[in-house]
């Protein structure tokens, strides 16, 4: 349980679009108006894995390629993520006070970030998405997880705001999440390369 939400609590850390629009919120609007965005973003993680996780435990044996595939693409999205952040590392936090993002727009964002095939695909069991009580403890996990850490960002963002710290620049903090999401990219692909050679060699 502990290693399931370890990873969980590295893998949501990780700046990526949901987390750089929780920022954003709380500096834009402050901790207490923005908070209630991390209910949101539990909802659709949850809507998310819970779609991958049936589908790929039932495509799994019938088709094996298809969870490397999602699994690439998984890796793809991380590395193609921490080379645009290296590349333009301060473009992140450049908006207009007024340009505050929507729920809906929010929930759908979050909808579609790979994050979730990346639980689906190296942190939780695919056994989970086909037992009732392993998948209740899941959900009891994850949400005690992503909330928290939601928060987290929430609160990240007014601080800043309120601190006006001056070392703490989009171009800081999106140069060290680019080497945090390469360095988590190429441990996934080492793994993934690690399992497709067991299978070639598999009888």
């Amino acid at each position: 349980m502990l290693n399931v939400m370890s990873a969980l609590g590295l893998l949501l850390l990780m700046p990526g679009p949901t987390n750089t629009l929780l920022l954003r919120s709380g500096l834009l609007t402050g901790f207490k108006r923005a908070w209630p965005l991390s209910l949101l973003e539990c909802l659709a993680y949850l809507v998310q894995i819970s779609f991958w996780g049936y589908l790929l435990s039932h495509l799994g044996d019938s088709a094996p390629w298809c969870l490397r595939l999602v699994q690439f693409a998984s890796v793809c999205y991380l590395i193609k993520t921490s080379y645009m952040l290296w590349r333009r590392p301060d473009d992140t936090l450049k908006a207009a006070p007024e340009a505050r993002v929507s729920r809906r727009h929010f929930f759908l964002l979050t909808l579609i970030n790979p994050k979730g095939l990346l639980v689906v695909s190296f942190i939780v069991p695919a056994q989970t998405f086909t037992d009732p009580t392993l998948y209740l403890q899941f959900v009891g996990q994850f949400t005690a997880v992503v909330i928290p850490v939601g928060c987290a960002w929430v609160l990240f963002g007014a601080r800043i705001k309120r601190g006006g710290y001056a070392w703490l620049t989009a171009h800081t903090i999106n140069r060290t999440a680019s080497v945090v999401i390469c360095g988590f990219a190429v441990a996934i692909l080492s793994r993934l390369a690690d399992s497709l050679t067991h299978t070639s060699v598999m009888p």
